[in-house]
């Protein structure tokens, strides 16, 4: 049995996304997988209980019938994590090996994702090192590439996993497709080579993946709709309404798949927004709830209005901060990601270099 650990050396690279990737090129193989995520960073506790969302997501997409709580067996967040820093392991290890011991029983792989970045949970002893030895797995390496700050951020990793688990390699997100590129392939996949880091994937910078769904828009700025209409648009752009109304419809306009945020009281700018055929989302900040005119407006557009309690700026940057990640939402776009992943990963040299226990 192989067992292949995704981390990464920051937050949002996609590691589910490559879990998905490698899962379903294997089952498509033949192959018999197991996908865990040993520790959740994000839960929702809609059920009641605390439940990983997106491992729940991914264990569908992979038509995998593992018992969710062995899929995603700790929910570290909130009162759990500061109990993991003042008393230690709470038996959290013994859990994730159970879980593990009943997920890998007679699979041919087992993927597991790491923790949200590389070097978190050192306290707690629950570290994705920690993690590699106490799973006894092979480690793949996913980095955001920014230039030279990436080849760092490779090296330091490199070296945190000196005298531990194997690295079979790393793989190189969102490069641009300029000079960037044609470095990375002529100059830095030999560098790091040398330094004991195949390349095993190069995956480009693509635009029509930065996309993020109204409902998660809600859900992320705890914001209230009071539209009575679907959450199901997707939003490439966040425009700030900031101008004058003649000046934002100017701006509305020229942006595709676009939200609109502006102040509860900017009556004018809302107006404008509507005006615009590609407005999927109306986000108003300082929670005050607009005319019955522009909730009526709203609803015979199909566009949702959500009310935000940050501020203008402080809400703009969440929501620039969501379309950083791929969202892990059943549909075109993440069949598209997951495909777009398949095509710029050696999946097969993955398997090769990884050993089989």
């Amino acid at each position: 049995m192989k067992r292949i650990l995704i981390v990464s050396t920051e937050p949002h690279s996609g590691k589910s996304l490559l879990s998905l990737g490698i899962g379903r090129t294997l089952l498509e193989r033949g192959r018999s997988i197991a996908y865990m995520k040993p520790i959740s960073y994000e839960v929702s506790y809609s059920t009641g209980e605390p439940i990983d969302r997106d491992a729940d997501s991914i264990r569908g997409l992979l038509s995998l019938d593992d018992e969710l709580h062995d899929v995603a067996p700790v929910p570290l967040e909130g009162p759990l994590l500061r109990e993991a820093i003042e008393s230690g392991d709470r038996g959290f290890r013994r859990r994730i090996t159970d879980a593990f011991g009943r997920l890998s029983d007679g699979r041919d792989v087992v993927i597991i994702e790491g923790r949200h970045h590389l070097g978190l949970g050192i306290s707690a002893g629950l570290s994705d090192l920690d993690l590699a030895d106490l799973l006894q797995s092979d480690v793949l390496l996913l980095t955001q590439y920014d230039g030279e700050e990436a080849i760092d951020r490779i090296l330091c990793a490199l070296r945190l996993f000196e005298d531990g688990p194997r690295i079979l390699g790393v793989v190189l997100k969102d490069v641009p497709m300029d000079r960037s590129f044609s470095l990375v392939n002529e100059v830095l996949v030999t560098f790091l080579a040398s330094h004991g880091a195949e390349v095993l994937g190069i995956v480009p910078h693509d635009p029509n993946l930065r996309a993020v769904a109204t409902e998660e828009v809600a859900k992320r700025l705890g914001g209230r709709v009071i539209t009575d209409v679907a959450l199901d648009e997707e939003v490439r752009h966040f425009v700030i309404g900031a101008m004058g109304p003649a000046a934002s419809l100017r701006s509305f306009r020229r942006t595709p798949e676009l939200a609109v945020i502006t102040g509860g009281d900017r009556e004018e700018i809302q107006h404008a927004a509507l005006d615009v055929a590609n407005l999927r989302c109306l986000i108003l900040t300082g929670y005050q709830r607009p005319s019955r005119e522009v909730i009526d407006r709203a609803n015979q557009r199909g566009v949702p209005v959500i009310l935000a309690g940050q501020n203008t700026m402080a809400t703009a940057r969440i929501c620039e901060e969501m379309l950083t990640r791929t969202w892990i939402r059943p549909g075109p776009l993440l069949e598209h990601a997951i495909d777009y992943v398949r095509f710029n990963v050696d999946i097969d040299r993955i398997i090769e270099k990884a050993a089989d226990i």
